[in-house]
């Protein structure tokens, strides 16, 4: 599946980029972490950069190590961090058999491992993301929806890891990416029908998250992760699916899983939703047990569960009494709820909104701009 619930902690801490940053933007997008061994192959000739040094490597494959110092690069040499390998003109370079567009850079970081950065234009990176965040052969009008939110989402994030040396992850910390091999004629076309259009508020770019399903209804930012953001603000979402799931959790398990907070609940006798968001969301959730009670944020919990597992906070909750106790979760959509709904987005494309209303709904008093 697809369509990932994505941006779930890390939303309120990100800068805002400036305000002139632009589409022809390059990214850096770190994809490989903490490696102790990269593979780069390329079928054409490649240009080494390193600081200090350069060398053209043949066409081949070259197996990319840590050495004493620097980055070591099998039957070349060892170079100074970081390690920039450029392709020729029309060539593509692959890290384990996988393609990306670009460039590649290397880095040795501080614990002695290896990170691989993708560093491309701006658009391209958007046709890496698209067919990872939803279903290309989904309504073009949602498509470019997905594809101005992404960008946008980009353009706010520039700078947000530059620590590390890069932008942004290509994980759900970020947004997916999964460079050239995941890309699709349908998701690119609609990246390039709204090429350089971006979302701001008061003349910048907004924090453009999203998520899978709304389950009916979004959140207001400030319900999940404290800070509020005017443009992030829950609607009524009747155009998504709001397929209701349900999830059961043995009493042992359960309790396990929130021990991983630093603390023991033994003898649960009952669990409950607390406390409601103004769009029905558990905001706290109630846990009785023969030592006392608890109260635990839906948000914390759903962490300490897994949101594989606890798909929203959109839900209500129950002990059950059976041979093996339970905890029972019903609930609907998937997601944290705030921003642009994915199925919402394919639900109002279907009733023939366009791109920019589907935006508008979604994102409140914001702008599209081309820049």
């Amino acid at each position: 599946m697809r369509f990932v619930s994505g941006l779930l902690i890390f939303v309120a801490l990100i800068p805002p980029s400036l305000p002139g940053a632009t589409a022809a933007t390059a990214i850096r997008v770190g994809f490989l972490r903490e490696q102790e061994r990269v593979a780069v192959m390329s079928d054409q000739l490649i240009s080494l950069r390193a600081p200090g040094a350069g060398t053209m490597l043949p066409a081949g494959a070259y197996e990319i190590t840590p050495g004493a110092s620097g980055i070591r690069v099998a039957d070349v040499g060892e170079f100074s961090s970081p390690v920039r390998l450029v392709p020729s003109p029309g060539a593509r370079l692959f890290v384990a058999i996988r393609p990306y567009r670009g460039i590649l850079e290397i880095r040795r970081t501080p614990s002695g491992r290896l990170t691989v950065i993708n560093e491309l234009e701006l658009e391209e990176y958007l046709y890496g993301v698209l067919k990872m965040e939803v279903d290309p052969r989904w309504p073009v009008e949602a498509l470019k929806a997905q594809a101005v939110a992404a960008r946008t989402l980009a353009v706010y994030s520039l700078g947000r890891f530059q620590a590390e040396g890069y932008d942004v992850r290509a994980t759900t910390e970020s947004q997916v990416y999964g460079g050239l091999s995941v890309e699709d004629p349908r998701a690119t076309a609609a990246v390039d029908a709204t090429r350089g259009e971006i979302l701001t508020y008061q003349g910048r770019p907004i924090l453009a998250v999203y998520h899978s399903d709304s389950g009916g209804y979004t959140e207001s930012s400030e319900h999940v992760w404290g800070g509020r953001y005017p443009y992030l603000r829950g609607v009524p979402d009747p155009f998504t699916s709001a397929a209701p799931w349900t999830v059961r959790m043995e009493l042992p398990v359960f309790a396990a899983r929130l021990g991983r907070a630093g603390g023991t609940v033994a003898g649960i006798t009952g669990v409950d939703v607390a406390e409601v968001t103004p769009s029905g969301r558990a905001r706290t959730v109630r846990i009785t047990s023969t030592t006392g009670t608890v109260i635990v944020r839906a948000t914390e919990l759903r962490s300490l569960l897994g949101a594989d597992v606890l798909k929203s906070t959109l839900f209500t909750v129950r002990l059950v009494s059976t041979e093996e106790p339970a905890v029972e979760f019903t609930g609907r959509g998937s997601g944290h709820g705030v921003g642009l709904s994915q199925w919402g987005a394919r639900g109002q494309a279907l009733a023939g909104k366009s791109y920019t209303d589907i935006l508008r709904y979604y994102y409140s008093g914001v702008t599209i701009e081309s820049r």
